[in-house]
């Protein structure tokens, strides 16, 4: 193969201290194909093939406090969230909570049924709410 100095004039025969330069071209200007890239890299370095992993979480054994909603938290919020976690949030109003759950729904795929997110929204912000009157949150990207 013809070096990249005589397929393109543009690139200096000597190149500059601390200065590299590979030619990727098979003719002068001409990018490298995917294909091509793809198997230069496969030679440097092989690909990795990565095999399906079963992986087994240990069940919570802790369960949100006793109320009204406590059943909707403990049969959908712990298939991914420990309660001290949800418990630990900053404290919301119920239509904070509603916001946070629809985002669950909605952008992760919770499976908490539509008909549900009104009580579980009441049930935690009963556990772990604060009043409508005190400030901003961050939910409603009003905070500080």
């Amino acid at each position: 193969m013809p070096s990249c100095s005589s397929l393109c004039p543009s690139v200096p025969k000597r190149s500059p201290p601390n200065f590299s330069f590979t030619c990727v071209a098979t003719t002068c200007g001409a990018p490298e194909s995917i294909a091509a890239q793809a198997q230069r890299q496969a030679a440097v370095v092989p690909p990795v093939h990565f095999g399906p992993l079963d992986v087994s979480l240990p069940a919570g054994s802790t369960l949100f406090p006793p109320g009204e909603g406590a059943e909707i938290a403990n049969a959908n919020c712990v298939m991914c969230h420990s309660t001290g976690m949800v418990l630990r949030q900053p404290s919301l109003t119920t239509p904070e909570w509603k916001t946070e759950i629809m985002k669950m729904r909605n952008g992760f795929g919770a499976p908490i049924p539509l008909d549900q997110v009104d009580q579980l929204a009441h049930y935690l912000g009963v556990v772990n709410g604060k009043k409508n009157d005190a400030g901003p949150s961050g939910v409603d990207n009003q905070a500080s």
